[in-house]
């Protein structure tokens, strides 16, 4: 799954789209790192690699 992909996933499902919201939002470092690998254990993706950063710039 390319970037564009996984960021029309994220836009189109709400499930996807609040957990990447957490990411987002987070207050700091630790809850920001909870919040990648609560998403990575969910859906199997990680996002803390250059990928997270072009699906960042798609949405």
């Amino acid at each position: 799954m390319n970037a564009l992909q996984l960021a029309t996933k994220i836009k189109d499902n709400p499930k996807w789209r609040k957990a990447y919201d957490r990411i987002l939002n987070a207050n700091s470092h630790d809850q920001k790192m909870k919040a990648y690998q609560s998403f990575e254990k969910k859906f199997g993706i990680n996002l803390n690699d250059a990928i997270g950063i072009y699906v960042k710039g798609f949405l």
